[in-house]
């Protein structure tokens, strides 16, 4: 981490940063067409891993980066599942946490790789209920997070969908943000988090928020998840 302590204006422009370049990586993801079917999840990881690194200059990442599909994409996050194939028709979810100039990055796309209607439809969804939630976080920023987690499982639900993790999203900063201020229940978008979102952190600085979107579907047999920050 730097040793400089930033102005609120630039260390928000940093994020800002790092999130558009973990959008970037994503774009070259999606141009390379590195997402195949045939291909394993832990093969799609790697690609990315050195595309990241060598295009980049990408070296750490703050959390495991996910590759997800067919049963797994029902999995959350801490889950450790066998390797799977792509298959077609499958759905695969992308998570990805690359570091920027000790700035946190935090990017997560789904894709459907066939034309099933209702997997199509998860997809579309994912993005409808994301802007959904980030509009309603930007008209009531003093929402705990539980009141905040209650609202986006209301959304998915709505939609037709179940929520496949136990938390909508989390803290994101400087790097490790989770060192500088601890794995805390109100650093997360959950049931848990009774503070409310706008409150400052410990360093009395803003609290800047990824929202997750993970949609699983009724029987439980495919899911897909999309996040991004909110700001």
């Amino acid at each position: 981490m730097s040793q400089i302590v930033l102005t609120e204006e630039l260390r928000k422009q940093k994020l800002i940063e790092a999130q558009d370049k973990a959008r970037e990586l994503l774009s070259a993801i999606e141009a390379k067409n590195i997402v195949q079917v045939g291909l394993s999840e832990q093969e799609v990881n790697d690609q990315i891993f050195s595309l990241a690194q060598n295009e980049f200059g990408v070296t750490k990442h703050w959390h495991k980066r996910i590759v997800r599909t067919g049963i797994n994409s029902v999995l959350p996050f801490k889950a450790d599942p066998e390797n799977r194939i792509i298959e077609k028709n499958d759905l695969v979810y992308l998570d990805l946490g690359p570091i920027f100039e000790d700035f946190e990055g935090d990017i997560g796309q789904t894709y459907l790789l066939g034309e099933d209607p209702d997997k199509k439809r998860l997809v579309e969804d994912l993005q409808k209920i994301f802007q959904i939630c980030k509009l309603y976080y930007f008209e009531r920023p003093e929402q705990t997070g539980a009141q905040y987690y209650d609202f986006i499982v209301e959304q998915c639900h709505k939609a037709g969908w179940n929520y496949g993790n136990r938390a909508a999203g989390h803290i994101v900063g400087e790097f490790s943000h989770i060192q500088i201020f601890g794995d805390l229940p109100e650093h997360r978008i959950w049931p848990e988090n009774t503070v409310p979102m706008n409150m400052p952190g410990k360093d009395g600085r803003i609290r800047y928020w990824i929202l997750e979107i993970h949609l699983v579907d009724k029987a439980a047999k495919y899911g897909g998840f999309f996040e991004d920050i909110l700001l």
